[in-house]
């Protein structure tokens, strides 16, 4: 089975060659120019394009480059399994499921697999991760997709950022609203719920809001790994790092870059964070 995942899932391209993953970049939109995700910019050059004033914008994978890809595999008989960014976010998922149904007119007996994660950033990594660990383990397609379907129901997303009308202007954020306005010194805590950014808690500082994190992983009696991202706020996050070691029985927590295209819509000052929730 040949894994396919899209550049939403924020893993760095390196790391996702190693594992033998096919990622499709979606295209950021800078004034009169489009770059393809991770290949031809970078979250820091989104990051300080947006700190200059510009508003990037992206746009999704269209079918016909899902096609692209995808035919060469099918045309060898291989199984396709793409695990997509949320649909709520993006229509690449959309498109993914257009460019299947395309190929199986051609090819019917086209063995080809689409998951909505309903998930973003590392919190659609760690579930890519986790079948690319499967399908290293040996483990059946059935059984590959099977833990990713599990995973889709586990992932939590927890997430402050800088500037929340920079990200409700975007379009991503659900049930805002009644959060923009008199946020001065306010920090929201936001989470996914269906697929959707949507507002969980305001806190006075950001110290609060990793209280809060902390609370979470808590109540869940989180254990495993734990993924942080980031958008120059590196600090920060070792900073949250360091009261997750502390305050958690979580024995492992990673950081990384928030990639470009999700940084175009949280700008900078973000920080995420993501684990899996096996109790629920």
């Amino acid at each position: 089975m040949i894994l396919f995942a899209d550049s939403c899932a924020d893993m760095p391209l390196e790391d996702s060659k190693k594992r033998g993953i096919e990622v499709l970049p979606l295209t950021i939109n800078i004034g009169d120019n489009n770059y393809r995700d991770q290949i031809d910019i970078s979250s820091e050059e989104v990051l300080q394009a947006i700190t200059d004033g510009e508003r990037p914008k992206t746009s999704q994978i269209n079918p016909e480059n899902f096609v692209e890809s995808f035919k060469p595999f099918v045309e060898k008989g291989e199984s396709i399994l793409y695990i997509a960014f949320s649909s709520e976010l993006s229509g690449t998922y959309q498109s993914a499921v257009i460019a299947r149904d395309t190929l199986l007119d051609d090819y019917p007996d086209a063995d080809i697999t689409v998951i909505d994660t309903h998930a973003a950033s590392y919190g659609l990594g760690m579930i890519v991760e986790s079948a690319s660990e499967d399908m290293k383990d040996g483990l059946s397609d059935d059984d590959v997709i099977k833990n990713v379907e599990r995973n889709v129901n586990n992932i939590r997303h927890f997430f402050t950022v800088n500037d929340l009308d920079y990200l409700a202007k975007g379009g991503r954020l659900s049930k805002g609203s009644a959060f923009l306005g008199g946020l001065l010194n306010i920090k929201p805590l936001l989470h996914v719920e269906d697929g959707k950014l949507v507002p969980l808690e305001k806190h006075r500082g950001i110290k609060k809001v990793f209280k809060s994190m902390i609370e979470h992983i808590n109540d869940d009696q989180i254990t495993g790994k734990i993924h942080i991202t980031q958008s120059n706020a590196l600090d920060s996050a070792e900073l949250l790092k360091k009261k997750i070691l502390e305050e958690t029985e979580v024995k492992v927590v990673n950081i990384s870059m928030i990639g470009p295209t999700i940084s175009s819509h949280t700008g900078n000052g973000t920080i995420a964070m993501f684990y899996f929730n096996e109790g629920v």
